[in-house]
């Protein structure tokens, strides 16, 4: 019965990591196809730039909502109800509206990714995972994502070739190609919301139902208990920090065409092949977080990556290429690593189940704050460095790895709490009964 039941919890999960990595590339399309997206609308970069600066500033607002919505409502339907509006505004959007009605498409995405999904599907996944396997489960879900996000990519190029064709450009079957695009995103959607209505439990009302002898709290009450949580704000400190350092391969193509003289196709190569780290990276680091302790992998791996992004830095641009390359594929790897873990230690702040998904909020509305703050001071610097670019690209470097580094004190110190907290919790009948037994 018990090898039932986690066949399972895994299939279960399956559906959330299938949910979580096709609701995502629809929103952010311009990932493979920006240049099409322009011609299609009729749209330069900055007007491209403002939707997205918008959906930003959504996504940080609607953080701490989600919550209260992941708690108050089946998180199942919630996932659902996401899943089926991002579709049926990705049908909308497949009809190529004028482009001043694009900032509508994407609030709805907005809405729909953020508001009613994010909270949901980590709480379920929290509810999912058994106290053992948090760092499992959650490398599981981020790697993947990733997996999903790549396979459908590549099937989604496939799709634009297919129909638009790979002659010279033509609008008419180049709008035939991203229609045919997002067309299959949205089918995929559809599919999996379908499939998650009939095959996903209520996970939430059956662990729930386990913990009745919380008393129920509102809102307001629930957020004075979390934030009075020591440990929550040393996560807050963690994810920010983790997140930061993640920021940094958006950078690493610039980075080998100015600081190396990379060409655009071998830097496109390199940054692919870090994409691919994300399943290696997720996966591999649920399974060392759980074996060795998920605060000790994200402290070590925020100083392995945070030492990584310095030695990249300061190397000269007469550095041999094939390191360059190497360090950089490896700093995606352990980027994936911290990403896939460091949401399993919410397991471990002592937040009651009632209130997890405020809590998810709470902690994501500080936590991806960097969303806001790292272009601000990527913006800062480039401006002073002038034409500079390339010392510009190595400082930005040398900043995003000393935020890593306070990461990993975080997280060392999130580790001290949870020994401090296991020495606590025995109690002096058991130390009296060790020492006779002695």
């Amino acid at each position: 019965m018990p090898k039932l039941s986690e066949s399972k919890k895994i299939f279960e999960l399956a559906l959330l990591i299938l949910a979580a990595g096709s609701i995502y590339p629809l929103v952010y399309l311009r990932q493979n196809f920006e240049e099409t997206i322009l011609m299609v609308f009729g749209m330069n970069q900055a007007e491209l730039a403002n939707i997205y600066s918008i959906l930003g500033i959504i996504f940080v607002v609607g953080y701490i909502p989600s919550g209260w919505l992941a708690d108050k409502f089946p998180v199942k339907f919630l996932i659902i109800f996401s899943l089926g509006l991002t579709a049926a505004t990705g049908l909308v959007y497949a009809q190529i509206p004028d482009k001043s009605f694009l900032i509508y498409i994407y609030l709805v995405w907005g809405f729909a990714t953020v508001f009613t999904f994010w909270s949901a599907i980590l709480k379920t996944v929290s509810l999912l995972a058994d106290r053992n396997k948090e760092g499992k489960f959650f490398g599981a879900l981020d790697g993947g994502r990733g997996l999903v996000e790549a396979l459908l990519a590549s099937a989604a190029v496939g799709i634009f070739a297919l129909v638009a064709g790979t002659g010279a450009i033509d609008m008419a079957h180049t709008k035939a190609g991203f229609q045919a695009v997002v067309y299959m995103y949205c089918a995929v959607i559809i599919v999996i919301a379908v499939l998650l209505f009939f095959m996903l439990p209520n996970v939430q009302k059956e662990k729930e139902a386990k913990s009745d002898s919380e008393p129920v709290e509102s809102t307001l009450a629930a957020v004075r208990r979390i934030v009075k949580i020591r440990e929550v704000w040393v996560m807050i400190v963690i994810l920010f920090c983790g997140y930061s350092l993640f920021w940094g391969h958006y950078y690493f193509s610039g980075f080998l065409n100015i600081n190396h003289g990379v060409s655009q196709l071998g830097a496109g190569v390199v940054t692919v092949i870090v994409l691919w780290m994300r399943p290696v990276g997720g996966f591999g680091g649920g399974y060392l977080a759980d074996k060795f302790g998920r605060s000790r992998v994200l402290s070590v791996s925020m100083v392995a990556t945070a030492l990584v992004l310095i030695a990249l830095a300061l190397a000269p641009g007469s550095f041999p290429i094939g390191l360059i390359y190497a360090l950089i594929v490896f700093a995606g790897l352990i980027m994936y690593v911290i990403r896939g873990v460091y949401w399993s230690i919410l397991d471990e702040c002592r937040v009651p189940v009632s209130a997890t998904g405020i809590a998810i909020g709470v902690i994501s509305f500080f936590g991806y704050l960097p969303d806001i703050v790292l272009p601000q001071i990527s913006s800062t610097i480039y401006s002073a460095f002038g034409d500079n670019v390339a010392g510009a690209n190595s400082l930005y470097f040398v900043i995003t790895g000393v935020i890593g580094l306070i990461g990993a004190v975080a997280a060392a110190y999130f580790a001290v709490l949870m020994k401090r907290r296991k020495m606590a919790e025995i109690t002096p009948y058991d130390g009296a009964l060790g020492a006779s037994a002695l």
